[in-house]
């Protein structure tokens, strides 16, 4: 009878010292800043356009790209606030619906414009100089820009054209011109292929990546039927050739899924490319995709690869709805693993996040979620 007390007691503390590490390790390593909702007082935006499609920290500001694609809501404000007086204000108002992108192209860091509101003959995109943003490119007869790569010294923007366009743009800074690039699959020109079929609804190039000194892109093909395509190219020659077809019906298209863009998020570290449809995957050719084991519901948002201290290391930021909160995770990726960083509970999903030092700057959202904290942003030290 003793050696079995002896034996309880032993589990007891066992599991006393346990229950005691766990709560020390929690407490000491994470604190959560609430910098409040950055476009709140923009009383032109709904609140699905408080949504931050995207997060950048530069110079001691924290950056959110907001809007609605389809609500013609605009104006738009590129919002900013300093680290450390979490105060918001505009950083630059434009006639945008939405602006869902900052890219670092060839060290400049570049606002993507989704929709003009009043001048629908061009579509731009924005570059910060000197704590302000000017005008960059103005592509004209483009309705959109999704994404844009920087590639041999020119710059190559996804855009959303009429029927018979070329759905991306090749600018190049030198001679300032504009030239559209086709597309070819089997010899054949894809776009004037489609064009004459009248189920097409839309064609569009939502995303661009360069991964291992090549450029490819993420074509789409909506029809007016419901059904939905993804084809990858690669740019040969001055136009890009077809590499691989995925069907929409075999990958997770989970909510929440950024504001018309395909892909959640990419991201391209060590000559590999990941790619979120919510599920994770990576591809080195976009011929071959293999697919990395996240938590089940779990959608993969964003992603922010860090380049600091002579390393590159991957970070994912994941959602999942469990019971009426959101379950929201920030991973590190080593071998294709994903290892917890911060695990944190909100009424909203994460939706974007980006790193400096030890700080996460993460924004709260959701596509379609109507929640007063939408648009709130706040950050997490992990120590």
């Amino acid at each position: 009878m003793r050696k079995l007390l002896s034996l309880l007691l032993a589990i007891v503390l066992v599991f006393a010292l346990s229950a005691c590490g766990k709560s020390k390790t929690t407490s000491n390593t994470e604190t959560i800043t609430d910098f409040g909702i950055c476009s709140a007082e923009n009383t032109n935006l709904n609140i699905n356009a408080r949504n931050p499609w995207d997060i950048a920290v530069i110079d001691n500001f924290v950056y959110t790209a907001v809007g609605d694609f389809d609500s013609n809501c605009g104006p738009t404000s590129i919002w900013r606030t300093n680290i450390d007086d979490l105060k918001w204000e505009s950083s630059g108002r434009f006639e945008q619906e939405a602006f869902i992108r900052f890219l670092n192209l060839n060290d400049n860091i570049i606002a993507i414009g989704a929709d003009p509101m009043s001048n629908s003959q061009y579509a731009e995109a924005y570059v910060l100089r000197n704590n302000k943003w000017e005008n960059f490119v103005e592509i004209k007869d483009a309705l959109h820009i999704f994404d844009a790569e920087y590639f041999n010294d020119e710059y190559f923007f996804g855009v959303g054209y009429g029927d018979n366009n070329y759905p991306i743009v090749k600018f190049s800074p030198e001679t300032n011109e504009y030239i559209n690039v086709p597309l070819y699959k089997n010899g054949t020109d894809v776009i004037a292929a489609l064009s004459q079929n009248g189920d097409i609804k839309y064609k569009r190039v939502y995303d661009l990546f360069s991964v291992d000194e090549k450029l490819f892109c993420a074509f789409s093909c909506s029809y007016n039927s419901g059904k939905t395509t993804i084809e990858f190219f690669e740019y040969k020659d001055n136009k890009f050739e077809f590499c691989q077809a995925l069907k929409m019906s075999g990958v997770q298209m989970d909510k929440p899924i950024k504001n018309q863009i395909l892909l959640n998020a990419d991201a391209v570290i060590n000559n590999t490319c990941y790619l979120s449809f919510g599920n994770l995957y990576t591809t080195k050719d976009f011929v071959k995709f293999d697919k990395v084991s996240i938590p089940e519901n779990a959608c993969v948002t964003d992603m922010f690869v860090d380049k600091t201290n002579d390393s590159e290391i991957l970070y994912v930021l994941a959602s999942k709805k469990v019971d009426s909160v959101y379950k929201n995770t920030i991973y590190r990726i080593e071998n294709n693993d994903l290892i917890e960083v911060v695990t944190f509970n909100k009424d909203c999903s994460a939706l974007s996040f980006a790193k400096q030092g030890n700080d996460f700057y993460i924004g709260l959202g959701g596509d379609g979620l109507m929640l007063q904290d939408t648009g709130t942003i706040i950050k997490i030290t992990v120590k």
